[in-house]
């Protein structure tokens, strides 16, 4: 499962790519798959944290080592995301964090009376970028990714105010669930796990098979993924040394 996760990852990382490149955003987005190899480049120093090389395997990690000293990164090498297991003895890497990714099992339940799933865009945006509180490039970033037409946005509505957003995309047999975001004013509330069982009822609904989300180490989300049964693949993060 994580590889096959990873690729829906990867091909929503490709459509924001595509969004920020139309968006006319400063620097180089691309995404592309190679050997496979699922690889993201951003040159826009906030946005480093993108520069990744996924879909590593025992096999193909030579390949991986060669492609992040490829002089396309500008003297800047990406994170190389290994699966839990895979040691790169000899490879020249070193630790740099741990990147986990979620799959969740769909469920169907009741659907959500309070949720807008078609807001108008300007209102989620801001309720979105209200609860993520991040820096000039990355409020860009996001906002020109949750505008594409190819995410699906919902709000959770409190007496008609919304207070919450969420969004996912479809990519094949999965979803990608993200991203999502409670401003400051409105946590503490369940927002989050209420967005996140309607977007895994939505998956169920449409055929899915799995759903996919990715967390930082140690966060509430990842928290409420848990709570809400997913396995968590503790993936660790490499660097060239």
């Amino acid at each position: 499962m994580p590889t096959e996760a990873e690729k829906v990852i990867h091909a929503r990382a490709a459509v924001a790519c595509e969004a920020a490149t139309a968006a006319g955003l400063p620097g180089r987005f691309d995404a592309w798959s190679e050997d496979g190899l699922l690889t993201v480049l951003t040159t826009a120093p906030d946005l480093r944290f993108l520069r990744t090389i996924s879909g590593i395997t025992e096999e193909n990690l030579p390949r991986a080592v060669r492609l992040a000293g490829a002089s396309c990164w500008d003297g800047d090498p990406p994170t190389l995301v290994l699966p839990e297991g895979l040691l790169p003895r000899g490879a020249g890497l070193v630790p740099a964090g741990v990147r986990p990714i979620a799959t969740l099992p769909l469920t169907l339940a009741e659907p959500e009376t309070e949720v807008d799933d078609s807001p108008d865009i300007d209102v989620f945006l801001r309720v979105l970028l209200d609860g993520y509180e991040s820096g000039d490039a990355v409020t860009a970033f996001l906002a020109a990714e949750h505008a594409d037409p190819r995410i699906r946005r919902s709000l959770l509505l409190e007496d008609g105010v919304p207070i919450s957003a969420a969004a996912l995309s479809s990519h094949g047999p999965g979803v990608l669930l993200g991203g999502s975001a409670t401003p400051r004013a409105h946590r503490g509330k369940g927002a989050q796990a209420r967005l996140l069982l309607h977007g895994l009822t939505a998956a169920a609904r449409e055929g899915h098979r799995f759903a996919v989300a990715t967390a930082v180490e140690g966060s509430p989300s990842l928290s409420n993924l848990r709570r809400a049964g997913a396995r968590v693949h503790p993936r660790q993060a490499f660097r060239l040394g």
